[in-house]
């Protein structure tokens, strides 16, 4: 297992981490760091622990133990599990639970296991949140960093509060530079302590957004390593003529570094207001339904 802090004592810990285990349906690589590169990241920004979970998948964390150890620091088991219903962290489970069942059917298997279920961004714009269904979990992220649309963690604050749920920060890391902007602070000395203070809401968050370019880079390397993937899933499952648009949009990533990343950048920050305004809306007509 990981290592147990030597006393009780405060730990700072990001929750939602990604390892290159993690892989995507239509991008074929999700996460680009490997457990090691994250650990040794953690090390060296300052966290006490993080928690490997990667897309329905355990590998990631199992092979982070050893380097855990190494680094000193706290690797809490985890895994991101696609459920039916969304998408749901479980924290501190052994073996890996399949995905594709309902929410219900998905926490027993981690009760089983002695984990907790939490709901992962759960008001998530994508719409792979578990939306109204976080009231079944153990507890929910309240902070996700990786949320450019800023309400959405807002609503997920005023959610957990309306149903008495536990909340944790996470920053949702790809990579090595994304780890660390969600933080999770609580009083304890292994992972036992970890979960049972979380599930007594004994949670302090540090939320921090990640920044634009940040996210940026990840998505250009993300669209380079998946590149062929890529080609081959728009030539099975896209007809022309967008089959022909999107494969000229993605000849556009062989040229970044390089002029084109201007580019790429106008259309992140032009995404990032239309994503913000389009999130105002919904918030003044969530407000607005209240009432």
């Amino acid at each position: 297992m990981a290592r147990a802090i030597s006393k009780v004592t405060v730990v700072i810990l990001d929750l939602h981490v990604h390892t290159f285990y993690s892989k995507g349906r239509r991008i074929f690589h999700d996460g680009l760091a490997s457990p090691k590169q994250m650990v040794k990241q953690a090390k060296r920004i300052g966290l006490d622990g993080i928690s490997i979970t990667d897309h329905n998948t355990t590998e990631g964390w199992k092979e982070a133990r050893q380097y855990g150890k190494k680094y000193g620091i706290l690797i809490i088991p985890g895994e991101e599990i696609d459920t039916v219903d969304g998408h749901l962290l479980a924290l501190g489970i052994q073996e890996t639970i399949k995905p594709g069942m309902i929410l219900e059917d998905t926490l027993d298997e981690i009760h089983e296991q002695g984990g907790l279920g939490i709901a992962a961004h759960p008001f998530d714009i994508a719409g792979c949140g578990l939306r109204s269904f976080a009231r079944l979990t153990d507890g929910l992220e309240a902070f996700n960093a990786m949320n450019i649309d800023r309400v959405i963690n807002r609503k997920a604050k005023r959610f957990a509060r309306r149903y008495s749920l536990p909340v944790t920060a996470g920053s949702d890391a790809h990579t090595t530079d994304m780890l660390g902007y969600g933080r999770t602070e609580v009083r304890a000395n292994d992972v036992d302590g970890v979960l049972k203070e979380i599930k007594r809401g004994h949670t302090i968050l540090h939320e921090r957004y990640m920044p634009t370019h940040v996210i940026l880079n990840y998505s250009v390397a993300r669209l380079k390593l998946s590149y062929f993937y890529l080609l081959d899933y728009m030539d099975h499952n896209y007809k022309w003529p967008k089959r022909y648009v999107g494969k000229k949009i993605l000849s556009l990533v062989d040229k970044s570094p390089g002029t084109i990343d201007y580019l790429f950048r106008i259309i992140a920050y032009l995404g990032l207001i239309a994503v913000s305004s389009y999130a105002m809306l919904r918030e003044f007509l969530y407000l607005f339904k209240e009432d």
